[in-house]
């Protein structure tokens, strides 16, 4: 069995409503959806996530030549094959993301032509269902404090919130949110990168009475020292994100006792498999992984489930965003109950595609072009729907 075909297509989903985060508001995910097909017939899909598809779409037609002839289950040796040949070590977090999306898609068909999960060629499953955080969406911390408690309710242990605007309106958010969740529940903020080092130790100390669970990449990515001086000077567990995308970056953070939890993404680390090894390194350095989660359909959910099944040291609270999209790309999306969700069974990454929901989102592609992942405009003038 070979891989007889690569193909993309460029894909504009709205949100239900703007997603706001440090750097402003976001109305709608632009993806690549990817679609690898054997000599044999067996199909699997997996997508990367963009900024613009037009420049994955060529980048990637270029990367996907080293996949074609090769078993769909060749990922270490394609990989290793990639990064020893042309220039893609040179930019290795575009390149990642690229990749991400096409070795994805050579699991699925994998599985699909062996009729087995993903999840069995990457480990073996050591659970069957994996723990989701809540994510409260909205702008004021009312709307935040309303959203949080009515995910509580409904039995979600990690909430998840993003901060990193000004002090005041920081602690406002926390405060509010604490109080509808109750004191039991796990509280996660994410300044996503927005604080130098000073600032963050005094944000986390002045938000630590709200009781924090972890503080997530408090500081640039590349600052991987003033990561280690913030946890040494605080008393809230700080997770690493942005700062451990690749290999060389996971093992300074490791090295520098910097983190005291990993948040990693397939996206970022290139894929499914590379997501396993990043899981193993760190748990030989006794930290745990928490799946990241970017602006994705549920496609990507459906993979990442195959890959965390098979991580021993998953944490609760895995991140999750599918739910943010309008409108879902795969039939009978996985949703949370209590913010658990049951592995996919089913051969391959376990989703059908909904062929129907691809083709509307690569015509408002093709018809407005890509969403800008950044929206300056006030929440008031936003609007977000179907076209």
């Amino acid at each position: 069995m070979r891989i007889a075909r690569v193909e993309s297509t460029a894909l504009a989903v709205p949100l239900r409503q703007p997603f706001h985060w440090s750097s402003g508001a976001q109305l709608g995910a632009n993806l690549v959806l990817w679609t690898v097909e054997t000599d044999e017939g067996a199909i699997g899909y997996g997508e990367s996530i963009c900024e613009d598809p037009v420049a994955v779409e060529a980048y990637g037609r270029i990367v996907s030549e080293a996949f074609l002839g090769r078993s769909p289950g060749d990922v270490e040796a394609v990989l290793g094959e990639l990064w020893r040949t042309g220039r893609w070590r040179f930019t290795p977090h575009w390149t990642n993301q690229i990749v991400a999306g096409i070795e994805v898609a050579c699991w699925d068909a994998l599985g699909k032509a062996l009729g087995v999960p993903a999840s069995t060629f990457l480990g073996g499953r050591v659970r069957e269902e994996v723990d989701f955080m809540a994510f409260p969406q909205g702008e004021t911390p009312e709307e935040l404090a309303a959203h949080a408690g009515e995910l509580a309710g409904e039995g979600y242990r990690v909430v998840y919130l993003k901060v990193g605007r000004a002090a005041e309106s920081d602690e406002a958010a926390v405060a509010a949110v604490r109080q509808a969740i109750g004191p039991d529940a796990l509280l996660r903020i994410d300044p996503n990168e927005a604080w130098d080092v000073p600032t963050a130790v005094e944000r986390i100390r002045r938000l630590e009475p709200y009781g924090l669970d972890w503080v997530e990449q408090p500081v640039a990515a590349g600052n991987v020292n003033g990561l280690a001086r913030v946890r040494r000077s605080v008393g809230t567990r700080i997770a690493a994100d942005q700062a451990v995308f690749t290999s060389s970056e996971l093992l300074a953070v490791l090295e520098r006792e910097a983190a005291d939890a990993i948040v990693l993404g397939h996206h970022e680390c290139g894929g499914l498999w590379r997501l396993r090894l990043a899981a193993s390194l760190a748990h030989e350095h006794g930290l745990p992984l928490n799946r990241h989660a970017c602006m994705e359909s549920a496609i990507s959910t459906c993979a990442a489930l195959q890959a965390m099944a098979a991580v021993p040291s998953l944490t609760l609270g895995n991140q999750v965003m599918h739910q943010l999209l309008a409108e879902p790309l795969v039939l009978d999306p996985p949703e949370p109950v209590a913010g658990r969700v049951a592995v996919p069974e089913g051969p391959g990454l376990g989703f059908e595609l909904d062929v129907a929901a691809v083709g509307r989102a690569h015509e408002r592609y093709g018809a407005q072009g890509p969403y800008r992942s950044v929206e300056r405009t006030h929440a008031a003038g936003l609007e977000t729907g179907l076209s």
